[in-house]
């Protein structure tokens, strides 16, 4: 029986993958733009009333039960290394096609499967099993539903005030400030390359100092790099920056101070024993 029941999971896993496959290839690329804020929030909360709903029907919903089996939890595994493997693999790693976006929120959903059954004992809250779990969780979340509000931009700076940048499919984004190069600073070494160069940014009137791999800090959700210094044909001075927003970033800072505790909390306490001390029971 065990058997039969891993061949009709493998063939299931099959049929959906090809069928991501086929949906690749006709529309192209998971549409991530579309579950933009507020649409990935009302998304995710859909997901997580659907989960809790099949979770709370387990004892009837065979969903329910596989999502709690082990071969869930073999089919997790192999998702992460087949999702690694084949984005290692890539020059350019995509994480919008349909299969991997599939593939976590399978593990998503599987690891709120577990969470839900193993967070707390007739003892009590199981204190490190909740916080490596839910820190997973979240950190893998944030990614996963704050992929569409995350946003990646260039802009050129000279001298002239400058608050249009492009995303890094060439669409333009109004800022809502303005740059410009008031100074920058390149030392070069023996062989002529740069080993070191720093850009003066004046945003909004007020000048920063930017420096290659030192991003300048607008807010916990905003980093400004510096990508290049130069000159045109003119001798005008001009720098490229690079503007990361990140929203959900607090969420996977949360999610990784959660696995951290949590890694402490087992290192420090041990595995735990049963009350006649024959049998150890790990979280």
């Amino acid at each position: 029986m065990v058997f039969k029941s891993n061949i009709g999971v493998a063939i299931m896993v099959t049929v959906i993958a090809v069928a991501l496959a086929v949906m690749e290839l006709a529309i192209g690329s998971f549409p991530v733009d579309i579950f933009r804020f507020p649409v990935n929030i009302l998304a995710m909360a859909l997901w997580l009333t659907l989960l809790i709903v099949a979770y709370k029907q387990r004892a009837t919903s065979r969903f329910a039960r596989f999502m709690l089996s082990q071969r869930a939890v073999w089919l997790s595994f192999t998702l992460i290394a087949a999702i690694g493997i084949a984005l290692g693999l890539e020059r350019k790693p995509s994480s919008d096609a349909w299969v991997v976006v599939a593939s976590i929120l399978f593990i998503l959903s599987h690891l709120i499967f577990i969470t839900l059954r193993g967070w707390r004992t007739a003892r009590g809250i199981r204190w490190r099993f909740t916080l490596l779990h839910l820190g997973l969780i979240f950190a893998l979340g944030a990614g996963f539903w704050g992929a569409p509000d995350r946003e990646q931009l260039r802009i050129a700076v000279d001298s002239e005030p400058n608050d249009e940048a492009y995303t890094m499919s060439g669409k333009p984004r109004i800022l809502n400030y303005a740059l410009t190069l008031e100074d920058y600073d390149i030392r070069l070494d023996e062989s002529g390359m740069p080993e070191h160069y720093e850009a003066q940014i004046g945003i909004n009137n007020e000048r920063h100092t930017i420096r290659v791999n030192h991003p300048y800090e607008r807010s916990w959700q905003e980093k400004i790099y510096l990508i290049s210094i130069g000159e045109d044909t003119s001798g005008e001075r001009y720098c490229i920056l690079e503007i990361v927003r990140e929203p959900w970033q607090w969420l996977s800072m949360t999610g990784i101070v959660m696995l951290i505790a949590g890694a402490v909390m087992m290192f420090v306490g041990g595995p735990r024993r049963s009350n006649n001390d024959k049998t150890t029971v790990r979280e």
